[in-house]
């Protein structure tokens, strides 16, 4: 890794490792004083991982204008296929109509990815991934995969050896690793801009 990711990589362990303790503020829920005026979006953590590791993400998000934000968590060692099927579940809770946006972090947009290739057409209205591990021969043609050069957990794709449904994009960030990608302003940028290219017609919030 060059030097600069590796400063990066660093200061994104620190942040990560600080959210933990913020995790209570997650589990008590955020209350909303309005009803939610945007589709579900739903945040996945990597291995090992927490919700509270997103919070930076989903605070972006709500200033971006998705105030309908939640976090799957998925138990360590459950199988793909198990976890697939529990987020289905939620995001059949939650999208009503509207389908849902999901964005995982490593291990978290590979869940994501694999419930989304069995999901009815209108169930995901963007599928966004960071730094998840993959396949040459997957399907997911409506992905978003954003993954850093300088990545040692998960490396980027080579396009050219790429089935050319594996992805619908793919982004690679230069000087970057595996955890900072959760934080990085361009792919937040990506993130937003996703979001907003896919989202439902807006309605406005109903307060009591």
């Amino acid at each position: 890794m060059k030097s600069r990711t590796v400063i990066t990589e660093i200061a994104a362990a620190g942040a990560l490792i600080g959210s933990y303790p913020l995790d209570w503020v997650v589990r008590r829920g955020e209350p909303y004083f309005c009803e939610p005026s945007s589709e579900p979006v739903i945040l996945l953590h990597g291995f090992g991982g927490s919700r509270a590791n997103l919070l930076a993400l989903a605070a972006y998000l709500r200033l971006a204008g998705f105030d309908n934000v939640s976090y799957f968590e998925y138990p360590r060692w459950q199988t793909l296929t198990d976890s697939a099927a529990q987020l289905g579940r939620v995001a059949d809770q939650k999208s009503g109509s509207n389908g849902v946006h999901l964005i995982g972090h490593s291990l978290g947009g590979t869940v994501a990815r694999r419930y989304a290739a069995g999901a009815s057409k209108d169930a995901v209205r963007s599928l966004v991934t960071l730094g998840s591990p993959y396949s040459y021969a997957q399907w997911s043609p409506n992905e978003v995969g954003i993954f850093g050069d300088d990545d040692p957990i998960v490396p980027a794709p080579i396009e050219a050896l790429t089935n050319s449904a594996a992805f619908g994009r793919i982004v690679t960030l230069h000087d970057v690793g595996h955890l900072a990608l959760v934080f990085h302003p361009e792919a937040l940028r990506i993130v937003g801009t996703e979001l907003r290219a896919n989202r439902a017609a807006q309605r406005s919030a109903l307060c009591e």
